[in-house]
């Protein structure tokens, strides 16, 4: 046997044993001889070997198998195509280390820092990605020697199967080699991958190393904001020692920013045509949206300030392309941001309300100049003397710019007491104010000798500054594009009754979100975001530690706040789903109600598992948890699991539903609301009872609109003998008929139901019609009824009684005693007997 196969088949059983240990990374392997051998022979060992009647077929099947492994290995070397990539990766993560350990990085400004650390971090990403792709291509190729190996432990131990015909023998034999003959052309491309993967394992292993080095240069900058890192201006202006010339720190600026951009653009080429072609498609797109916003506001669908950002559609225009340039180096060289950023100022000033730029005056415009110089500024730190001087000229025009602002804007409140009353001006003057001090700090900080304090607060001022402006404009022309593409009667179509609520919501939350990203973006560039996140998550990861569980103030602020979502998700759904949606659809009544609160107990449920796993809750705890919330279930919550029970038996079969009137419990009253485990019932008297629902199920439930509101008044009336009962009857009926809420289908009805002394009884039945007040409408009738007998001249005889007086002192009266009675033992009077 050949060295080169004792190879092969040394790589092969080491790839058995990594196949069966599950490992993804083939790349660590290095596997010896002495080591797959011993794997090999107990392979073959371990296998079944196939019956002597399947071998054949097996056979056919397997040689088909070889032939594509065979194929896949004969494809062109794919291992090319990473060793041309990881090659290109070398050269420019070398040509990068060099630039990261020259000495002169000193001179660079924290911003240029930045860019040198975001460029390592781009090499990480597209290195991670090419690694990626080139352990997938190793591990398809490990997967193909490992079933190779399989199959010939397979056919090794059925051709030492005894009693074998000589032809299948053969067969086998045959097999065995074309296995080996695979082998040796698989372990080829396999062996390029991994020595791919060792390379690539070694360039990660740099890029780390640069990325630390940079961090570490940052986090320097950083710590030289509360120290004093260079002498005090009148010292520096005495020091007659050579300075660095500017060209140094300018031209090393210049060769970060360029390096990077040229990778940057080259690592997300395939964006570029695509961004570029929907930049030239907007534009035409704003100048339709300027036509449409004149239509709606000539119709009355939106107002003309609203829709003034879009007047302009130029300014609109560039601004969306820019804010499009902005995302899209989001993670690209710093220098090239503050251009655009720079450049978005025009459309910024023309798209923000003529009311801000009064509010904020001349800062608006000077603030442009300021952080273009403040830019170019950063490049001079080569000559550490000329950029002091330059920085603390800017901070003084800084100040009396920004001073004299808010002195004018002080003189103005004082004649327009109601106007500085508002909270926008309030806040506008307290953040003016606090300009001027962060500007003081920093011309103090300059001419002290902490240089990155001052140089960090400039250009923190000026970027936030900016970006509020930079933010109120974007949201301008967001909200027009809004309403012009979904106009007040679309939204109003399509959220229902609730789109005049809603609208003000989705502002709030707009305007909640942009002070946030203002307020992220201002801390970062005060840079104080970095140290109070690593202070928040230390805080917040702080384990504490209660039995065998353990748990965080992160997981505890996680848990409450997927609460409330949950919760408000559920009921915002059940809204939209009981208001709007299901009322559109064709549902049996009540339907619609089991539904949204089906649903919005769903969501509940759900978001509560979601908030003990956020709490770090293991499924096994949570089995501990509802294996005692069981124990107590059948201890003392027996009578809350049968109302829970008994609330999903309600809104399945829907004995009651919303709106209908029962009588249960001993009252009556009408349905209110159908929770899982109580049903709400508002009484004729108005009063709220809380009835569970368990009580509903188990007692007697008279529910009289379950099919229908129609229901049925009875009457009772009585008239003398000397009028026709037939008389009384049709005229009961013809009255009942006038009736608006009485229904006509079953028709009024009147009967004779007695005869009394002195009066005839009758009754007079009717229904009254579907959604008609039946207590209204039984009103309406008895009064009907009292003015038509009387308009008929038929009286209603009046109860008599008759009054026995036994005795009055000093009185003598004499009773008026029918013939029909006779005094009785004991006083009174009797009837009298038949006999008598």
């Amino acid at each position: 046997m050949s060295a080169r196969t004792c190879l092969c088949r040394a790589l092969v059983g080491a790839l058995v044993i990594c196949a069966a240990a599950g490992s993804a990374h083939v790349r660590a392997l290095a596997p010896t001889a002495a080591d797959t051998n011993p794997a090999l022979v107990e392979a073959t060992a371990q296998a079944t070997a196939h019956g002597s009647a399947d071998i054949p077929a097996r056979a056919d099947a397997d040689q088909q198998h070889i032939q594509d492994i065979v194929h896949r290995a004969q494809v062109p070397d794919v291992a090319q195509r990473y060793d041309a990539a990881l090659a290109r990766h070398s050269t420019a993560i070398g040509q990068l280390a060099e630039r990261s350990g020259k000495s002169d990085l000193a001179v660079l400004s924290v911003r240029r820092l930045e860019s040198l650390q975001r460029h390592w971090l781009l090499y990480e990403r597209v290195l991670t990605q090419t690694r990626a792709e080139l352990a997938r291509s190793t591990n398809a190729k490990s997967e193909d020697m490992a079933e190779l190996a399989k199959r010939r432990a397979v056919w090794q131990a059925t051709g030492q199967t005894a009693g074998l015909a000589p032809a299948l023998l053969e067969r086998v034999d045959e097999l065995i080699a074309m296995i080996d003959d695979a082998e040796k052309q698989v372990a080829v491309p396999l062996t390029k991958l991994l020595d791919l993967g060792r390379k690539g394992s070694a360039l990660a292993t740099q890029v780390q190393q640069g990325i630390d080095s940079v961090s570490g240069k940052v986090d320097d900058q950083d710590r030289r904001l509360v120290s004093i890192d260079t002498p005090p201006l009148w010292q520096a202006l005495g020091d007659t020692e050579a300075l660095d010339p500017v060209s140094i720190g300018l031209s090393r600026s210049l060769e970060i920013e360029r390096a990077f951009a040229s990778g940057y653009d080259a690592a997300n080429v395939r964006w570029l045509p695509a961004l570029a072609a929907g930049a030239l498609l907007l534009l035409p797109a704003m100048v339709w949206l300027r036509y449409r916003a004149r239509l709606l506001v000539a119709a009355g669908q939106a107002t003309e300030p609203s829709m003034r950002a879009l007047s302009r559609p130029w300014a609109a225009w560039l601004l969306l392309v820019l804010i499009g340039a902005v995302f899209y180096d989001i993670q690209g060289p710093i220098f090239r941001q503050q251009a655009v950023m720079l450049l978005a100022w025009i459309p910024v000033l023309a798209l923000v309300q003529r009311r801000v730029l009064a509010r904020v005056g001349p800062w608006a415009y000077f603030s442009a100049v300021f952080y273009f110089l403040n830019t170019l500024a950063s490049m001079l730190l080569g000559d550490q003397l000329l950029y002091r001087g330059v920085l603390l000229t800017l901070n003084l025009l800084m100040l009396l710019t920004l001073a004299w602002r808010m002195l004018r804007a002080r003189r103005v409140a004082t004649e327009d007491s109601e106007q500085a009353d508002t909270t926008h001006v309030k806040a506008l003057t307290f953040l003016g104010w606090v300009a001027c001090v962060v500007l003081l700090v920093s011309a103090g900080s300059n001419v002290l000798g902490n240089v990155s304090l001052a140089t960090m607060l400039t250009g923190a001022l000026l970027d936030s500054s900016y970006a509020a402006l930079a933010l109120y404009a974007g949201s301008t022309v967001l909200v027009a594009l809004f309403q012009v593409l979904i106009p007040r009667t679309t939204l109003a179509r399509i959220a229902g009754r609730h789109s005049g609520s809603l609208i003000p919501l989705a502002a709030r939350l707009a305007r909640t979100l942009m002070v946030l990203a203002w307020l992220v973006y201002t801390l970062q560039s005060f840079r104080v975001y970095r140290p109070l996140s690593a202070l928040l998550m230390t805080v917040l990861t702080h384990q504490f530690q209660l039995g065998q569980i353990s748990i965080s103030l992160g997981n505890i602020a996680a848990f409450a706040a997927a609460v409330w979502v949950a919760f408000w998700l559920a009921r915002t759904i059940r809204l939209l789903l009981a208001e709007d949606l299901l009322p559109a659809l064709s549902l049996p009544r009540g339907v619609g109600d089991s539904i949204s609160t089906l649903t919005y107990y769903s969501i509940v449920f759900l978001g509560l598992l979601a908030a003990l796993a956020m709490a770090g809750f293991q499924v096994g705890q949570l089995a501990i948890i509802f294996g005692a919330l069981g124990v107590g279930i059948g201890l003392g919550l027996q009578d809350v699991v049968k109302n829970f029970v008994a609330g999903l038996i309600l809104m399945f079969e829907r004995p009651i539903r919303l709106g209908d009137v029962v009588d249960v419990a001993g009252m009556s009253g009408t349905v209110r609301d159908i929770g899982m485990r109580a049903t709400i019932i508002t009484s004729f008297d108005g009063a709220e009872v809380v009835v569970p629902n368990g009580m509903l199920l188990a007692d007697k439930l008279v529910n009289w609109t379950l099919h229908g509101s129609s229901r049925r008044i009875s009457i009772e009336i009585s008239t003398g003998y000397g009028v026709s009962p037939q008389q009384t009857i049709e005229l009961l009926v013809g009255i009942a008929r006038r009736i608006e809420g009485i229904a006509l289908s079953p028709a009024p009805n009147a009967i004779m139901t007695g005869l009394t002394p002195g009066a005839l009884e009758f009754s007079l039945r009717a229904w009254t019609t579907q959604q008609a007040d039946w207590v209204e409408v039984r009103s309406e009738l008895a009064r009907r009824i009292r003015d038509g007998l009387a308009e008929a001249g038929i009286e209603v005889p009046l109860p008599q009684r008759e009054m026995h007086v036994r005795s009055v002192p000093g009185v003598a009266v004499v009773a008026a005693v029918p013939d029909s009675e006779v005094p009785v033992k004991g006083g009174g009077y009797g009837p009298k007997s038949p006999n008598v």
